[in-house]
């Protein structure tokens, strides 16, 4: 990839930034389309949010940039404007650049993950953790006819304030004895070394169909291959958002073809 003093610059904020893989897919998608573009990754500490928004306003060359953990949240205070669903769950993970350094946040999450599930009519899901992921896809699971979500979280402020953007009887605190009618679990967390707050996998039904959001390998994922469960990687849930990310940040289409050889030359067993 050639680098030259026009090229259009993308960035991914994050801290840290050493688990993010939109670089690697980005740059592949830009080369084999032959764009002048480059994307970077960004270690920002949340201290450092605003100075960094601040100085992309000025930077004449950027396009826009991803929100991965922990900023989504924080994040949409800073910007100019947020486009539903974003602006209805208070956490995005596009923000667009104009011209003139105005920010528009958008939130591609919900969609992707619920791409990656599949048809959830009437289903009874299980969303751990309380961040701006769970609340991107606890509202894309309404939205597409789940029938209730139970949330786990160690952090209870966090659970009770997301479950007041939402209808009430609709979203509530997880309870232990309805695991094993649970018929999807979203692991919404960073968490990679242990498995959230003691889930019981062994108490899930067989068919319950597992999320896992990040993009590495977890115990949680592993436990779910154990238990015989059906795991839907991390992978593929940004494989059904990348095609919308990318239209909004460079405002080109990018054919499918393109989106599967990036993921496969990136590490990814696409179909």
């Amino acid at each position: 990839m050639k680098i030259t003093g026009s090229t259009r610059i993308f960035t991914i904020i994050a801290h840290p930034s050493t688990h993010v893989v939109a670089p690697s897919i980005f740059n592949r998608m830009f080369e084999s389309m032959d764009l002048d573009m480059a994307y970077i990754a960004h270690d920002i500490p949340p201290g450092a949010v605003r100075a960094t928004l601040e100085a992309y306003r000025s930077w004449s060359n950027l396009g826009g940039f991803n929100v991965t953990v922990p900023h989504k949240e924080s994040v949409c205070a800073l910007l100019d404007r947020l486009v539903p669903p974003a602006s209805d769950i208070g956490a995005v993970n596009t923000v667009v650049r104009s011209s003139e350094g105005d920010l528009t946040g958008y939130n591609t999450d919900g969609r992707g993950a619920i791409r990656a599930i599949g048809d959830v009519r009437g289903a009874r899901c299980l969303i751990i953790g309380a961040g701006g992921v769970a609340r991107a896809i606890a509202d894309a699971l309404l939205k597409a006819g789940a029938g209730h979500i139970s949330l786990l979280s160690r952090t209870p402020q966090k659970a009770a304030s997301l479950m007041e953007l939402f209808p009430a009887g609709k979203v509530g605190p997880f309870r232990a004895e309805t695991l094993q009618h649970t018929d999807v679990v979203i692991h919404a967390t960073p968490v990679a070394d242990h498995i959230p707050l003691n889930l019981d996998m062994g108490c899930l039904n067989k068919k319950t169909r597992i999320l896992e959001t990040v993009m590495r390998d977890t115990v949680l994922s592993r436990e779910a291959l154990r238990h015989g469960l059906v795991l839907i990687p991390g992978y593929r849930m940004l494989y059904h958002q990348v095609s919308e990310n990318f239209r909004l940040l460079t405002g080109i289409e990018a054919p499918d073809e393109v989106i599967v050889r990036a993921f496969r030359e990136s590490g990814y067993p696409m179909p």
